[in-house]
């Protein structure tokens, strides 16, 4: 994770393996797949960028932008000056990838008065905003040549910073060209996995990594592809002799469900389980945090789905109980604190207490789960 953890999280959070193994909680990243991915694949950007050395200026985003020759500066240098050619809207972003998480400090700007509010946030930038739909490729490169990428097609909806609700994830999908001929020209000699996030054809972030940890790519349920990629990071070695049917996969969907209301409790992750099973869902599931960038909407679950429209059935669905819930439980606690106050109470403590007891099974979830959420409502809150 990019950010220092307190000490008492950093606790917890040992304890994470034990937690879930003793109460059979169910592990997306690992339960499923009779492969896993190497531990030389790195999950998060601040390992990628240590690891790879030679390759890791791809994280400062403001080389990303100029090689493409997009109107971008550091937004120190944008409030000192503002250039006669800038246009708004622009975007203003944390200038260094391995050092930020996920739409942290992100924000579209209409006008220089609005600048000043960010100006104490360090190592920002800024760049002319891009109006296009985003997409995403994990390319994956021998010594500087692309040998394989999968390409995950973003729908056109989105909420503010969120860039997608649903993506498809199929082995016909093909990236920009002006994307792949970034990669040969500045990624030459690499080995490993590039990540590219984009918009249109203007690349907007990389990393060397997979997208989402792997998840999509356990997801394709092709042993021989996992295997060609341990290949390639354990030891640089690619199997040329690799076929496209060799590497092909059913295509699927992937669902982020949204929520405006603020996310007091959480189902345990037995109910999610049943759930997922009972709906044909893929392996792949999890409580998945994203701030909008507006009050507290975000992202709050994920989903992989073979099927467009029963997906898109079971997200809103979802989406519906997250958000009934949450007033549930905020409506049962006022009308047990008024019954305690005003008319009896040893019924109001009983109901209360029952309450609690309810609520207290949010608690039958992953430890980083819960670590997630408060990181993802601290950013909704504070920024």
């Amino acid at each position: 994770m990019p950010e220092k953890l307190h000490p008492l999280i950093e606790y917890l959070l040992s304890y994470e393996n034990k937690w879930c193994t003793v109460m059979d909680i169910y592990n997306p990243y690992g339960d499923p797949w009779p492969i896993k991915i190497s531990k030389n694949m790195p999950d998060f950007d601040g390992q990628a960028f240590r690891k790879y050395r030679s390759h890791n200026y791809i994280y400062d985003k403001l080389f990303i932008a100029k090689t493409q020759g997009i109107h971008c500066g550091t937004l120190e240098s944008l409030l000192a000056k503002e250039p006669k050619y800038i246009t708004y809207p622009i975007f203003i972003k944390p200038r260094y990838g391995h050092k930020s998480a996920s739409s942290k400090n992100c924000f579209k700007i209409k006008g220089y008065n609005e600048l000043d509010k960010y100006k104490d946030i360090p190592e920002m930038m800024w760049s002319e905003f891009i109006p296009e739909t985003e997409g995403m490729t994990d390319y994956f490169l021998h010594n500087g040549n692309i040998v394989h990428q999968i390409t995950y097609v973003y729908s056109e909806t989105q909420h503010g910073t969120i860039a997608d609700d649903w993506k498809l994830v199929s082995p016909k999908s093909k990236p920009p060209i002006a994307i792949t001929n970034w990669v040969k020209e500045n990624m030459k000699g690499f080995s490993g996995a590039c990540n590219m996030q984009y918009r249109g054809e203007k690349i907007i972030e990389v990393g060397l990594r997979l997208g989402r940890g792997g998840a999509y790519i356990y997801s394709t349920n092709n042993q021989t592809l996992i295997k060609a990629i341990n290949d390639l990071v354990n030891y640089n070695k690619w199997d040329y002799n690799l076929t496209k049917k060799d590497l092909d996969f059913k295509e699927y969907y992937s669902f982020k469900c949204y929520t405006t209301v603020p996310i007091i409790y959480l189902y345990p992750q037995y109910t999610l389980d049943y759930v997922m099973k009972k709906n044909n869902c893929k392996e792949f599931y999890e409580y998945y945090f994203e701030p909008e960038g507006k009050g507290m909407n975000m992202v709050c679950y994920q989903f992989l789905h073979e099927d467009f429209d029963k997906g898109m059935k079971l997200k809103k669905e979802l989406e519906t109980i997250m958000s009934i819930t949450q007033i549930l439980i905020i409506l049962l606690l006022i009308i047990g604190i008024l019954i305690t106050l005003y008319y009896d109470k040893t019924i109001g403590l009983i109901s209360l207490l029952i309450l609690s007891v309810l609520y207290s099974t949010r608690l039958l979830n992953p430890i980083s789960m819960h670590v997630n959420l408060w990181n993802a409502q601290k950013q909704a809150l504070f920024g």
